[in-house]
């Protein structure tokens, strides 16, 4: 018995020209991209640059995708410099912080044993 993937016509690379089974996502050869899959309805096709189920260009898509992923990560640096700016100003300041504490607490007590006389 022969193998389905054998009996089906070969994909050609548009890069190297090399014969690949028709099952393949990648060049064997080059690993170029062989099936394009829309990120936006999940479609495969061999050819173009815009989806033949949905109309999405891969393109836009992907540069959008980059675009997204990079405010995110933008985004992130700016809450991790944050975090950081404040744990050193919690750092700097604790020994007032505690002193505050201490003065306050004092404070009190003076305050409570002149209302007890």
């Amino acid at each position: 018995m022969s193998d389905p993937v054998l009996m089906s016509d070969p994909v050609q690379c548009p890069k190297c020209g090399y014969a690949n089974p028709a099952t393949a996502y990648f060049c064997i050869h080059c690993h170029a991209l062989l099936i394009r899959r829309c990120p936006n309805c999940w479609h495969e096709q061999r050819q173009g640059l815009v989806c033949e189920k949905c109309g999405t260009n891969f393109a836009l898509a992907a540069e959008l995708a980059l675009e997204k992923s990079q405010h995110e990560e933008a985004r992130i640096e700016r809450d991790k410099f944050i975090a950081r700016t404040l744990t050193v100003w919690q750092f700097a300041l604790l020994p007032f912080t505690s002193l505050a504490g201490l003065v306050r607490a004092l404070v009190m007590r003076v305050v409570s044993g002149l209302l007890t006389r």
